[in-house]
């Protein structure tokens, strides 16, 4: 959780850094690494602290009194079924059967691959479980086993595409040889009582139902509520003359991309590879935004160190462990110590000067 703490602390969006990051963010991210992060040893960098960086000048203009709208709530009766539909396909079974192979059956099978009849590397596997379908591996591969049953032996003779990132094999022919060793056919389930007391804490289908919405309710209601804060802020920023100073960008900057590569290290993973796989952009893009990133971080650091100067607002002891709190430290002095005590009071400043923001404006 430490390690994911850090990234989010830092905000991955520069309008919403105000409101920080919420305990149910950090635990969904933590579950979904939680085994990658724990089996990882890769040494982590350092960041830079921030402390003594001199971050520019700021004036400030009106920050009371902000007129800002709070989007109305409601769930329909479409994002009703769309959100049960979702979780009955997330509690989906795989039933063996004993037919032909079609598409979106998930088949397990012992593959070979050569090129000019000699193994090369990455193209062997066993019991490799594949979704017919799915475009996980070249074209062809897939749909060359529709049609086929547990413990046929089928040759696939295909050729890797032209802009494939192994030159080596980019544009040449190349065999598989492919032993199928089940098949398994997708059973979405069925929504009834049964399910329902199995899979939730409700009884019934209709209690199962209101919780589902009261849920959604809880989430369209936190977005909102985020709306909110984003535009205050937004609105306070347009009113301040703010001149960050270019070595405290810089400075956030190092640490930005120190965050995701610590991060990357987590998952066992180089920062180009990370940065690829989980934010869908290519690294001159990514940095780019980073940079920009940094800028942000500068600009709002100066107006809401500004505020808080100017309304007396301070950080204590008893914020410290509210924040350890819902970020799941057992205490503040944990939560210093994996953090920095830099990070820690930027983090609690921002959610302290937001909390009198959002009373000193009129939100309709």
């Amino acid at each position: 959780m430490k390690k994911i703490f850090k990234v989010c602390m830092c905000g991955l969006v520069a309008a919403t850094l105000i409101s920080g990051c919420s305990k149910k963010e950090v635990k969904e991210t933590t579950q979904a690494s939680t085994e990658a992060t724990e089996s990882s040893a890769q040494e982590t960098t350092a960041l830079k602290d921030l402390t003594d960086i001199e971050n520019g000048k700021v004036t400030l203009g009106e920050y009371k009194g902000i007129e800002v709208k709070k989007d109305a709530v409601e769930v329909t009766d479409d994002e009703l079924k769309q959100a049960i539909d979702q979780d009955l396909a997330a509690h989906e079974k795989k039933v063996d059967v004993d037919r032909a192979i079609k598409d979106g059956d998930v088949v397990n099978v012992d593959y070979a691959g050569t090129k000019d009849g000699v193994a090369f590397d990455g193209g062997t596997a066993q019991g490799y479980d594949l979704t017919i379908g799915s475009n996980q591996f070249i074209e062809g591969f897939e749909s060359g086993l529709v049609g086929a049953k547990k413990g046929d032996k089928v040759s696939l003779n295909l050729t890797f595409p032209e802009n494939y990132q192994n030159k080596d094999l980019a544009g040449k022919p190349v065999v598989f040889e492919v032993t199928v060793n089940s098949v398994k056919e997708k059973q979405v389930a069925e929504l009834n009582d049964a399910y329902v007391q199995e899979n939730t804490k409700s009884k019934t289908v209709d209690e199962y139902k209101e919780e589902t919405k009261q849920t959604l309710l809880k989430k369209k209601s936190d977005e909102a509520d985020q709306k909110v804060k984003n535009d205050i802020y937004t609105a306070i920023s347009a009113n301040a003359k703010v001149e960050p100073d270019q070595k405290a960008v810089d400075a956030n900057y190092d640490n930005l991309i120190t965050r995701y590569t610590n991060q990357a290290a987590t998952y066992g993973m180089d920062f180009t590879t990370f940065i690829g796989a989980f934010t869908g952009m290519k690294e001159e893009d990514f940095t780019k935004a980073a940079k920009t990133q940094a800028e942000e971080i500068v600009k709002q650091r100066l107006i809401v160190n500004a505020i808080a100067e100017k309304e007396k607002i301070a950080i204590t002891d008893d914020d410290r462990k509210e924040v350890a709190t819902q970020l799941g430290y057992e205490n503040a002095e944990e939560l210093v110590k994996a953090e920095g005590q830099f990070e820690v009071n930027d983090y609690v400043m921002n959610n302290k000067v937001m909390e009198f923001l959002l009373k000193n404006a009129v939100v309709k």
